[in-house]
């Protein structure tokens, strides 16, 4: 035995006939270039007539109050923070941007909202001409990977992430797999309840 013991204490990891494999992650999707640029003077560009039309293929005549800004922001790469009252079309400022980023270049929109029911309703709900998928942790291994499936092959405009699902580890985590489209832009849902949230949000 103490030979054996000896013998092992010897070892190191040279010595041992082992080859680590190497790890190639998939390159990231290239960037979304912004729809529109910002006038000469850095002022953001009234509505053209694409972004109207966009508006009315989903169903309305004309923005709210705080709407227009806020959309031809985002189309122009902005970031943005929409703080609006409820009920006021908050929904519609990521809406129309992931409908005309995903026209224009097949990228995809997230959206990040910490409320499983709010993302079920927000996916039932949405015009007839747009296409949303949702992921969170209620959600079988199964549903989930149908879910990044039809990602994958550009049948969904907006993508729903729960937190867990966006950072999450194993099998809570989908978001960072293979032949992912471009990402237009993030959106943070609920974001006064950012502070709130934990580090260990849902299992």
């Amino acid at each position: 035995d103490n030979g054996s013991n000896t013998e092992n204490s010897q070892l190191t990891p040279n010595s041992l006939d082992f080859q680590r494999p190497e790890f190639c992650p998939s390159p990231p999707p290239a960037a979304v270039d912004p729809l529109y640029t910002l006038n000469p003077d850095g002022t953001i560009p009234d509505p053209p007539e694409e972004v109207l039309e966009a508006l009315r293929i989903l169903g309305y005549d004309s923005f709210r109050p705080g709407q227009a800004q806020a959309v031809m922001r985002i189309l122009s790469g902005l970031s943005t923070l929409v703080v609006l009252p409820t009920g006021t079309g908050k929904s519609l400022c990521y809406q129309l941007p992931a409908f005309l980023y995903h026209k224009n270049s097949g990228s995809i929109s997230l959206v990040i909202s910490p409320l499983v029911s709010l993302m079920d309703d927000q996916v039932s709900g949405l015009p007839p001409c747009l296409k949303a998928v949702c992921i969170h942790s209620n959600l079988s291994q199964s549903q989930r990977e149908a879910a990044m499936e039809k990602v994958r092959n550009g049948q969904a405009q907006i993508l729903l992430l729960s937190p867990e699902a966006l950072v999450g580890s194993g099998s809570s985590s989908l978001f960072f797999r293979d032949r992912f489209p471009p990402v237009a832009f993030a959106c943070l849902d609920e974001a006064h309840c950012v502070s709130q949230w934990s580090h260990n949000f849902r299992p």
